[in-house]
């Protein structure tokens, strides 16, 4: 980890001291700052902990000519975290680079020493399940965006196509168990480790040669139907036949995927 910015250390403990003195039990820093990449745009993120959950979980202030985030849990709340699969990507690792700040009782490093030994395998039938159940749901985004590009509604067609080309690269993270610390490099690692043909339809899917909505449209569904290839040894019969299904509505069949 690189050394975190001075000014952004000082800001960062002067909030987690003012949090100490309203009733948390610690408080640390995370994202960039704590990784130590932080850019001149980037805020502090600061999590507090209480031993009740606050009626407000989060606020944004500026501080120094910063932007601060405060997120407010519980260390339950963190523990079950590190249970649910639709944060695992950058949550675990983003606890264990966490830098903290205050910490009377010792409960910020425990909940980093468990950041630290937790494992993929430890979550592993979560893990698919939640995969299974995600792709099987985006079945009916795909029929959405196949039937708004046949009606010609090409606002609807470009937001079903942007919500696919965003959501599947977090399902194909937890498929292959990565973990990355940040949403910002989120799509780049899920293509090095999908290759092509993702790669080259997720690009398409973004618009990022400047495709059209129908083009990167059909791309995002090209991409769904990849996802769906990937999970597939992951669905039961009921899941098969839905993603089956959209995927033939939505122009990719499966039919010569020799899937069983």
């Amino acid at each position: 980890m690189s050394a975190v910015d001075p000014a952004a250390m000082r800001i960062a403990r002067t909030v987690g001291r003012e949090r100490m003195e309203a009733g948390a039990l610690a408080v640390v820093l995370t994202g960039s700052h704590a990784r130590g990449d932080a850019g001149a745009h980037s805020d502090i993120d600061i999590v507090a902990l209480y031993g009740t959950m606050p009626d407000d979980d989060s606020s944004i202030m500026m501080r120094g000519g910063r932007m601060v985030t405060i997120a407010r849990t519980t260390p339950s709340r963190v523990r079950a975290d590190f249970h649910d699969p639709a944060r695992f990507t950058t949550y675990v690792p983003g606890w264990r680079e966490a830098v903290i700040l205050a910490d009377a009782d010792g409960v910020a490093a425990r909940l980093q020493a468990r950041a630290h030994r937790w494992t993929w395998e430890s979550v592993a039938d979560v893990a698919d399940e939640w995969v299974a159940e995600g792709i099987t749901g985006w079945a009916e985004e795909a029929l959405k965006l196949r039937a708004a590009l046949d009606a010609g509604r090409m606002v609807h067609a470009a937001t079903q196509r942007s919500l696919l080309a965003i959501s599947l690269a977090g399902l194909m993270a937890v498929r292959h168990r990565i973990l990355c610390g940040t949403e910002n490099v989120l799509w780049d690692t899920v293509c090095e480790r999908m290759g092509e043909p993702w790669s080259s339809a997720q690009k398409r899917a973004l618009g990022m040669r400047g495709e059209s909505v129908v083009t990167s449209s059909e791309a995002a569904l090209e991409l769904y139907a990849i996802a769906v290839r990937e999970a597939w040894p992951l669905l039961d019969r009921r899941q098969r036949a839905v993603v089956r299904h959209a995927c033939d509505v939505a122009g990719h069949s499966l039919d010569d995927y020799r899937a069983g």
